[in-house]
């Protein structure tokens, strides 16, 4: 039963991804000369920290890889650092598909509220010599952070006492989960 509501979780995880995907399709499309990220770029790759919920989605895509691509993957996690994602395979993300919304969403222009501050960051290789951003580009990072932590409190609040996991995880840590 505990794993039914996880498995929901996952789902609304999953639906909150497709928002974001689609959004940053249409950015990408509308500003596709002032995107300078493709496959290969790797330059904000990291082992970076995530949520249990998006770990445990992590760990269940890892399931239906291929045994060789996984255990491959399960090899980098254990020997990882910050530095190197254990997701990256020939610099392109092997859960591409699966990958946490804080690597979806690099590079594009986000907003959120830092010291009381309005703030815009993007990788410095997009949007060059376009100042301001125009808006229909800035992402409301704090609105989809909100909707992710509602989703993982969720997922928190019905893992079993067994399963109880720190409140951040590396995305090595995920993929060494052995969950589902």
């Amino acid at each position: 039963m505990v794993l039914s509501h996880l498995h929901k979780c996952l789902i609304s995880y999953r639906d909150l991804l497709t928002t974001v995907d689609r959004l940053l399709c249409r950015i990408r499309r509308r500003y596709s000369a002032q995107i300078a990220c493709h496959k290969g770029c790797s330059c904000g790759c990291r082992n970076l920290s995530i949520f249990p919920i998006e770990a445990l989605s992590l760990a269940n895509a890892l399931q239906d890889l291929p045994a060789g691509t996984a255990a491959g993957m399960r090899k980098r996690a254990a020997n990882a650092s910050f530095w190197d994602c254990p997701l990256l395979e020939d610099r392109a993300c092997n859960l591409y598909a699966f990958r946490p919304l804080i690597c979806r969403t690099h590079g594009f222009p986000l907003q959120t509220i830092y010291h009381q501050q309005l703030s815009i960051g993007h990788c410095r290789h997009n949007f060059k010599n376009m100042s301001p951003i125009p808006d229909d580009a800035v992402i409301d990072l704090d609105y989809i952070n909100g909707a992710l932590r509602a989703i993982n409190s969720l997922a928190v609040s019905e893992m079993p006492r067994a399963l109880q996991l720190p409140d951040r995880l590396s995305i090595a840590d995920a993929l060494l989960l052995a969950v589902f």
